[in-house]
């Protein structure tokens, strides 16, 4: 019997089953040669065959789901989206858009983040996200996960923030339910795996190795330790001590107070999914859910520097004779969409005369600029300015910036320089527009931040209200008696490595 059965090569297999879409007229007919190379490919490899997997029982397996219902429905006109307020108690925003074909994107958000995090269990907070998404899903392994998900779609990530834990998911629209599926299971079936751990703490480790030999860690770690010292809790530095705080079972603990109860968790869906594919799925893996009534809200934890005024010169060895000079303001300043879009407007302007002036100096050398305003937790607004050049430049660069600086805060812009930038902002705008990343985030802006970015008022309109006059204003509020530093990375010449 074995023997006969040796005999039957894929070719007679598939020459068998001709016969049989011979005989039904609606079957697609293929020839003699087509079989000849289906069967050569399928020898090859080219299309190995797998075994039939049922994704969502697999995934599944030994999760106990108690469905829960949608209790209310509405929509909102002025962005096109729909809120399903579910029977647990979570509110899911939801808009249709096929933008970008075949394509599904999800986020989950509440307040907390590291702010709540004690500062003992922080390293092991930091450490989290890489840990757990190298650590499998639910009752499978990463390499489990990997095979039962092997033709699906469906990613899912964790992050936590300073202020903010969130769980982001994206798939192709037949993989939905997958990607449902696993954002269950990452709140009621978290995997920890210890083995895991062990890797990672030991990739890290090596990584520390390696890092003490990369300069930019370096100056890094210099402007960490300068700002808030050395052994600050909340601004710990990166390396062998920071590891030996982490612990597996922090871990859990931290992921088990950050998205343990879901209760506070805000989830937003956007793209090519109809409404009523959607709803039968939210009650089964969302509304399913269980919660407590614990809610939470992010705290204060903002950590104030060494000085108010930080002037330091640190020796560093570097390969190549150049120096490194990193300078910063902060001082308070209300929040608005206004100050947000003026800030960057700040920074480009800026960012463009550093190179000019880089260039001036010495071709290669580069700069670069960041100009914020922050909502929470407190409303500040901060300058950062990074270069390197010439160890014999650095006080004459130095000046220089700060003049521009100043001419700046003092009016000295173009129009032309003005007008390009607005220009620049409004093509940004319509190409963003394109992509379903646009609209999750009109959604989150709307019911978190209580604002339209559809509405031209808070966009087009805005960038088209900057004047010189509001950048010359941001610019003397954040500079007139800020927090500031100024940190100059040099060495002796005559070092050599």
């Amino acid at each position: 019997m074995q023997n006969t059965l040796s005999v039957i090569s894929s070719l007679l297999i598939i020459n068998l089953l001709l016969l049989l879409f011979s005989v039904s007229s609606n079957a697609q007919t293929i020839n003699f040669n087509d079989s000849l190379y289906v069967d050569k490919t399928i020898k090859k490899g080219n299309y190995p065959l797998r075994p039939y997997v049922d994704i969502g029982k697999a995934l599944m397996s030994g999760v106990i789901i108690k469905e829960g219902k949608i209790i209310s429905e509405s929509m909102l006109q002025s962005i096109g989206s729909t809120t399903f307020t579910l029977s647990n108690g979570i509110k899911v925003h939801y808009k249709f858009t096929d933008k970008n074909k075949n394509d599904v994107q999800l986020r989950a958000i509440s307040y907390g983040g590291l702010s709540l995090i004690k500062d003992q269990d922080l390293p092991s907070a930091q450490l989290l996200a890489k840990f757990i998404i190298k650590s499998g899903l639910g009752n499978h392994s990463a390499i489990d996960l990997s095979k039962i998900l092997v033709d699906n779609t469906a990613k899912t990530d964790i992050h936590i923030s300073n202020i903010t834990e969130s769980i982001n998911g994206f798939s192709t629209t037949k993989d939905v339910e997958t990607l449902l599926q696993m954002i269950h299971l990452r709140f009621v079936n978290p995997r920890f795996d210890k083995d895991v751990y062990q890797v990672v703490i030991e990739n890290l480790n090596n990584y520390i190795t390696k890092r003490c030999h990369d300069i930019n860690e370096k100056i890094k770690d210099s402007v960490t330790a300068t700002l808030y010292g050395n052994n600050h809790p909340k601004r710990r530095l990166f390396n062998n001590e920071f590891i030996k705080d982490v612990s597996f079972d922090k871990i859990k603990v931290v992921y088990m107070e950050r998205f343990n109860n879901a209760a506070d968790f805000e989830f937003f869906i956007v793209g090519d999914l109809q409404k009523r594919a959607l709803r039968s799925l939210l009650e089964k893996y969302i509304a399913s859910i269980p919660i407590n009534d614990t809610k939470e809200t992010w705290q204060d934890n903002s950590v104030s520097w060494l000085e108010d005024m930080i002037d330091k010169k640190i020796p560093l060895i570097m390969e190549n004779p150049k120096s490194e000079v990193r300078i910063g303001y902060k001082n308070m300043m209300n929040y608005s969409l206004k100050n947000v879009l003026v800030a960057r407007a700040l920074g480009d302007i800026l960012e463009f005369r550093l190179t000019e002036i880089l260039q001036e100096q010495v071709e290669g050398y580069r700069g670069n600029v960041k100009v914020s305003v922050q909502k929470r937790p407190i409303e500040q607004a901060s300058l950062q300015i990074a270069f390197d050049c010439n160890p014999d430049k650095i006080d004459q660069l130095i000046a220089m910036v700060n003049q521009e600086i100043k001419n700046i805060a003092n009016g000295t812009i173009t129009r032309t320089d003005l007008n390009e930038i607005k220009s620049d902002y409004l093509k940004e705008r319509k190409q963003e527009q394109d992509y379903n990343s646009y609209d999750i985030q009109v959604l989150i802006n709307y019911f978190r931040e209580d604002y339209n970015m559809n509405d031209p008022k808070n966009s087009e309109d805005l960038v088209n209200t900057i004047t010189i006059k509001d950048i010359e204003a941001f610019t003397e509020a954040l500079i007139k008696d800020s927090k500031s530093y100024k940190i100059v990375f040099s060495q002796d010449l005559k070092v050599k490595k």
